[in-house]
């Protein structure tokens, strides 16, 4: 499972959404995949409800894919249900 938190972050690292969001997993010691996962669903949110403009359809469903492949890689949101 940590190769797969690696690389599901490495991945992330990547995203617009990510790099425009509070990047939290770089402040967060305990659970940096969890705050990782975290960051890119706000921005999400923030995205789907039209608060943070300037990202494409793409870049929002690559983002949003992204949540859902890796969320059974987090400690807390294994069951937190994604909604937009």
């Amino acid at each position: 499972m940590d190769k797969q938190r690696e690389q599901a972050t490495k991945i992330a690292h990547q995203f617009i959404v990510y790099q425009e969001s509070e990047c939290a997993d770089q402040k967060e010691q305990e659970h940096p995949f969890d705050a990782l996962w975290q960051s890119i669903y706000d921005m999400c949110k923030l995205i789907h409800f039209e608060i943070a403009d300037g990202f494409s359809e793409e870049e929002f469903q690559e983002a949003y894919q992204w949540l859902k492949k890796y969320q059974e890689l987090t400690d807390d949101y294994q069951t937190f249900e994604i909604e937009f």
